[in-house]
C-alpha cells in the first residue's frame, strides 16, 4: 500500500516538472489576421507652393478689360467678333459655290448639246433620234437621262430598249436595241413589220424578212389594259382606221399567237402564192389554179383544216365546179363560193 502511493507521488511530480518545462520554454506568437495587423501609416509631404493671381481679363461685346499691376487701373481694348463655323454651314457654302460655278459655266457653248452618240442601232440613225429627242441647244445640265429615254421610246416602237447617259462638256450617249422583224405587213396605205412579240413598227432601213402579207386591213389587236386611258384608247381607234403615220404615234400590237398562226401557215404554203390577209375571214392565199382560200384568224387546228380543204376540193373537182373562194374558217361550217 506504502508502495503504491510512492508511485503516485513520483508521477505526480512527474508531471509537475513537465509542466515547469514546458512553462520556461519561449512561445511562438500567434498569427494574427491581415485585418488585426497595425497598418503603418506613410506620411507624404506636402510642399505649398506660392502662386501668384493672374490679372482677370473680362470680355464684353465691344470691349476687352485688362488689368493692370496698379490698383484700380486697366485697358480698353477693342474686341474681335467670335464666329462659331459649323459642318453644315460649311457644307452649305461649298455647295452654293458649286451651283454658282456649274450656273456659271452653262451658258458656255461648250456645254451645248447639239449631236448624240448611238450605239446598237443598225437602222435607225441618230439625227432622227435627235428630232425627237428635244435636246438640241440646250445645257447638258438641264438633260434628264429618263425623260430622254422615254420620249425616244415612245416616238420609235421599232426600239425594244433605251437606255441614255451624259457627261461633260456636252456628250449624250444613247444605247438601244432594235426589233426584228419577222413579218411584212402589206397594207394598202403603208407597209409594217411585225417582230416576234407581235410588235408593229414602220419600215426603216433594210432588213431580211421571212415572209410578207398582202392584207387589206390590220390584224387582230392584242387586249390592252383595262387602265388605258381616253387618249390611248383615240388613238387606238385611229390607228386601226389607218389615219395614222407617223412613227411617234403607238402602232397596234397583234397577239404572239397569230405571229405563230404566220409562221405555221407559211409552211403550207404553195409555190408561187402569197399569205393575204382579210379581216372578215382570216388569213389565207391565193391558189395558183385562181382561187382563194381562208383559214381563219386562229390557226390551232391547221392540220384538220388543211384535211378539210383537201376534201372540198375533191368534191368540186367530181362536180367539175372550179370555185372562187373557199373558207375553212369554221370547222362544222365551211364554204365555197362559185365564180
Amino acid at each position: 500500500m506504502a508502495r503504491s502511493r510512492s508511485n503516485d507521488l513520483s508521477r505526480a511530480e512527474k508531471v509537475r516538472a513537465l509542466r515547469k518545462k514546458q512553462e520556461k520554454q519561449p512561445q511562438a506568437p500567434a498569427m494574427r489576421s491581415p485585418v488585426t495587423r497595425k497598418q503603418v501609416s506613410h506620411k507624404v509631404p506636402v510642399i505649398h507652393r506660392k502662386t501668384t493671381p493672374q490679372p482677370m481679363v473680362t470680355r464684353k461685346t465691344n470691349r476687352i478689360q485688362v488689368p493692370l499691376k496698379s490698383k484700380g487701373a486697366e485697358i480698353h481694348l477693342p474686341a474681335l467678333p467670335k464666329f462659331n463655323l459649323g459642318w453644315r454651314l460649311i457644307s452649305g457654302a461649298i455647295f452654293l459655290l458649286s451651283l454658282a460655278v456649274i450656273v456659271s459655266f452653262a451658258g458656255f457653248a461648250n456645254f451645248t448639246v447639239n449631236a448624240i452618240t448611238l450605239e446598237g442601232a443598225q437602222r435607225l440613225e441618230s439625227e432622227a433620234i435627235l428630232s425627237k429627242a428635244n435636246i438640241t441647244g440646250q445645257s447638258i445640265i438641264k438633260v434628264k437621262p429618263d425623260e430622254v429615254a422615254k420620249a425616244v421610246a415612245e416616238s420609235f416602237p421599232s426600239l425594244s430598249s433605251v437606255r441614255v447617259s451624259v457627261a461633260l462638256p456636252a456628250t449624250v450617249t444613247l444605247r438601244v436595241a432594235e426589233r426584228q422583224p419577222v413579218v411584212l405587213w402589206q397594207g394598202e396605205t403603208q407597209s409594217l413589220w411585225i417582230d416576234a412579240e407581235g410588235v408593229m413598227f414602220p419600215v426603216r432601213g433594210e432588213a431580211e424578212v421571212p415572209l410578207t402579207v398582202l392584207a387589206t386591213g390590220n390584224p387582230p389587236a392584242a387586249p390592252q389594259p383595262s387602265t388605258a386611258d381616253t387618249d390611248s384608247l383615240e388613238d387606238q381607234a385611229l390607228v386601226e382606221e389607218g389615219s395614222l403615220e407617223n412613227e411617234a404615234h403607238v402602232f397596234p400590237k397583234t397577239t404572239t399567237e397569230f405571229v405563230k398562226g404566220i409562221l405555221t401557215l407559211n409552211t403550207y404554203l404553195p409555190e408561187g402564192s402569197n399569205l393575204q390577209y382579210d379581216p372578215e375571214f382570216g388569213l389565207g392565199w391565193q391558189d395558183p389554179a385562181g382561187w382563194r382560200v381562208y383559214f381563219g384568224k386562229d390557226i390551232s387546228n391547221i392540220e384538220i383544216k388543211l384535211a378539210e380543204y383537201q376534201a372540198i376540193l375533191a368534191a368540186l373537182k367530181e362536180k367539175n365546179l372550179s370555185p372562187s373562194m373557199i373558207s375553212v374558217e369554221f370547222l362544222y361550217a365551211p364554204f365555197y363560193r362559185l365564180e
